[in-house]
Order: C-alpha cells, then structure tokens, then sequence
C-alpha cells in the first residue's frame, strides 16, 4: 500500500484532511522487522515515528548498559515523549525498539512541532499520549517504590498480553528480568510459584497466563 491509502486507512477518524496530506507529503513510510531500534539514547530527534502497525517498547535508558522497560507503543500512537524532547531541542533519554513486524511513519520532528500551532486534532493527539505516557512513569514509580516484585511481574505479564492480544508471551525469563531491572533468578522463582498457583504455564520462552 502507499502512504496515502495507509494514511487514509488509518487515521480518517482522527486527524482532518489538511493534516492527513502533510503526514503524507513529509512523512516516510517505513517497514521495520523485530528487535530494530527505532529511536536510541543520546541521539538527536531528527523524526517523531507514527505507529501504524505493530508493537514498539519504550524503555529509559542510561547510555552505560542500564535501563528499564516504561511502556509500548501500539496502533495510532506515537511517542510524546520523544515529541517533547523534540520541543525541547534534547537528545533523546528513551530507546524505541520494535517488538514485533512494525509500519511506521517517520515525520521530520520540526514538522511535527509545527503542528502543535496548526493543528488542534494534532494538539489533541498529542497532549492524549502525553498525558497517558506521563500517567505510566508515575504508575511505574509507585509500583517500584511500594509494590513486591510479584504483583510487578503479573502487571507486566497482563500488559504485555493486552498488547499484544495474546495470552501466550514470547519472552524469555532473562529479558523481562531486564524490563523489570531484577535478576533472572528472582524472575525465575516468582514464575514458578506463579505455576504453582495454576496462575501461570510455563514453556520453553513462553509464558501462559491461565
């Protein structure tokens, strides 16, 4: 498909025509296979990505090998987080890596900026995700500072499953250890008493939630 029937496809509900034709005239299609980033640390915003299909991980990172997982990115979203460096004028503190098979639609940031005084369906869209994303690192905060490491791990377990309309999760224990900043050991302990609990089957990289 092109840009404009993807564009037409996809965000008719959501943004009017003058803006539908901007995307299409300033932005770049771009089809992404798993585990590619998108966006990286200490990098300059140079495009704001435009999901249009496929699942995208947010995580905050240090730039020395530290990080941990915020959010994802789905169908229709953007990252305003990224939009807000852009703003700005930061380098980036957040790496987007792509999930799964991803569409996305890069657009210059300076474009995208011009936006927020043209358009009020883009000012909408944006302050949407913005107050959405900041939502998630509070709730991410409140759940380190004053929730167990299992009721963490369930949450992450049934977020991921919502994303990706899934209740079997393609992951192995090492890596959601890593979303989560714990050891794989404390991952691997909590999955089998979750097991245990008939909460949970566990396969070879594979979660099922019951």
């Amino acid at each position: 498909m092109k840009i404009h029937d993807i564009v037409a496809a996809n965000f008719s509900d959501v943004f009017e025509e003058n803006l539908r034709t901007e995307i299409c005239n300033n932005g770049i299609l771009k089809f992404v296979e798993p585990d590619k980033i998108i966006l990286d640390v200490r990098t300059d915003i140079e495009f704001i990505p435009l999901i249009v299909s496929g699942i995208v991980k947010v995580k905050r990172r240090d730039g020395k090998g530290n990080g941990i997982f915020l959010h994802y990115l789905a169908e229709k979203q953007t990252s305003a987080i990224a939009i807000t460096y852009a703003i700005e004028s930061k380098k980036s503190e957040i790496r987007l890596k792509t999930e799964s098979n991803v569409t996305y639609i890069a657009i210059p940031a300076k474009v995208v900026i011009s936006w927020l005084l043209k358009y009020s369906t883009w000012r909408t869209f944006y302050f949407k995700f913005n107050q959405q994303q900041t939502a998630f690192l509070i709730e991410k905060i409140n759940d380190i500072a004053f929730e167990n490491l299992e009721f963490r791990l369930l949450k992450y377990l049934e977020y991921t499953s919502l994303i990706t309309n899934d209740n079997t999760i393609n992951k192995k224990h090492f890596d959601i250890a890593r979303d989560l900043k714990v050891s794989r050991e404390a991952i691997s302990r909590i999955l089998e008493k979750l097991k245990k609990q008939d909460i949970v089957n566990l396969g070879r990289n594979k979660i099922t939630i019951n």
